[in-house]
């Protein structure tokens, strides 16, 4: 039995925590390889999970909370936009290198020091390696198909048309895009709605984030962000805004299943976007943008692209901007405007590359490929 060890922190509510769920979960039962977090995993960070998988993170918490480090094992780093260097032990080091805004000069003699290195597309994949010399290995991220997957609207909701967008607000994520988009779409439709996931573990980030909206978004008095008000400020009734706050991940499907489109122009993407493909395989139609690692997502066939991208270089001096030689990319309002047209006037058409969309997803990119092909690179 080799011990993984997962240097970064797991839960139900982040990204990077989500990653680590479906690893250590998917890894509990295995003959071969034993997962242990290594960063204070507990009962709460699986809030909202069924009994019958906690069953198995149960097991994770345990083995963690007593484990002893020996050199026998595979360490496995988080490596951001800091170029982490590899914790100082003996271990077999895995660096999982998921970066947007790093000067790619230095990543050669950060990224050296790690026995293997792992990233999340094929764009991440080619940048790394151009940069380092070194080989990388791009594992792509999935989906849980018994979670996410197509469902009828509960009608709970009023009649409306439900616009869904989900991320951390940074620069990066473009939700300042989202918003002046709802609010052209809905002066055409007052009876839009935009559906909003954007408060995270990480809100205090995007306080004061403007971007290309008029008026910037501020905290809370509860240290929240506070969308409703940020729409009202740049000319949106806040009425029309649907703030979900911050909430485990396995209760996503249920809001996802209310949604009739999901918009995400986001301005890079180093992997994969877990949002957009738990979207899709829902079911939703999605309006994304088509550049860095959403080229290997995002086909004619399972969504609706944005194509008419452009690098930016020097777009915002606002936090979380890249000083960086890695490209961003801006989307153009006017394809953004005809996407979501499309969706409006075409709802059965639009259903249909839900479908489609969903059958992809859930055959072609499951946590359960990502951690079998993880296995195979790790032996």
């Amino acid at each position: 039995m080799i011990d993984v060890v997962l240097n970064w922190g797991i839960n139900v509510f982040t990204g990077w925590g989500n990653v680590g769920i479906n690893i250590a979960g998917l890894l509990a039962n295995d003959e071969e390889f034993r997962p242990i977090a290594i960063v204070g995993l507990e009962p709460g960070h699986c809030t909202g999970m069924d009994p019958m998988r906690f069953s198995q993170m149960a097991k994770v918490i345990e083995w963690s909370s007593k484990w002893q480090y020996h050199d026998d094992c595979i360490w496995i780093d988080s490596v951001g936009n800091d170029l982490s260097a590899p914790t100082q032990n003996e271990a077999f080091h895995v660096g999982r290198v998921i970066v947007e805004q790093v000067p790619l000069d230095r990543a050669g003699g950060s990224l050296r020091q790690y026995d293997k290195l792992l990233t999340g597309s094929n764009w991440s994949k080619d940048l790394l390696e151009d940069a380092t010399g070194l080989t990388v290995k791009c594992i792509l991220e999935g989906i849980d198909p018994s979670l996410f997957y197509p469902a009828p609207k509960s009608h709970f909701l009023p009649e409306a048309f439900y616009i869904y967008s989900c991320g951390k607000v940074e620069f990066r994520k473009g939700q300042d895009v989202t918003l002046m988009a709802f609010k052209r779409f809905s002066e055409r439709h007052p009876e839009a709605r935009l559906v909003t996931v954007w408060n995270s573990p990480f809100s205090d980030i995007g306080n004061g984030f403007k971007g290309v909206a008029d008026a910037p978004l501020w905290l809370n008095e509860s240290g929240f962000l506070d969308i409703r008000r940020w729409a009202k400020d740049n000319g949106v009734d806040p009425a029309k805004i649907y703030d979900m706050g911050c909430f485990p991940n396995s209760v996503l499907p249920q809001v996802l299943h209310e949604m009739d489109v999901m918009l995400h122009p986001s301005r890079v993407e180093s992997c994969t976007a877990l949002p957009v493909k738990e979207a899709m395989a829902c079911g939703v139609p999605v309006i994304a943008a088509y550049h860095s690692g959403m080229k290997d997502l995002l086909t004619d066939e399972n969504s609706l692209p944005l194509r008419e991208v452009k690098p930016i270089t020097n777009g915002s001096k606002e936090y979380f901007f890249p000083q960086s030689s890695m490209d961003w990319y801006e989307s153009d309002p006017a394809e953004i405007d005809d996407r979501l047209e499309w969706v409006y006037q075409n709802r059965d058409k639009a259903r249909l590359l839900g479908q489609r969309a969903s059958h992809w997803v859930r055959e072609y990119r499951t946590w359960g490929q990502h951690v079998k092909q993880l296995k195979d690179w790790l032996r």
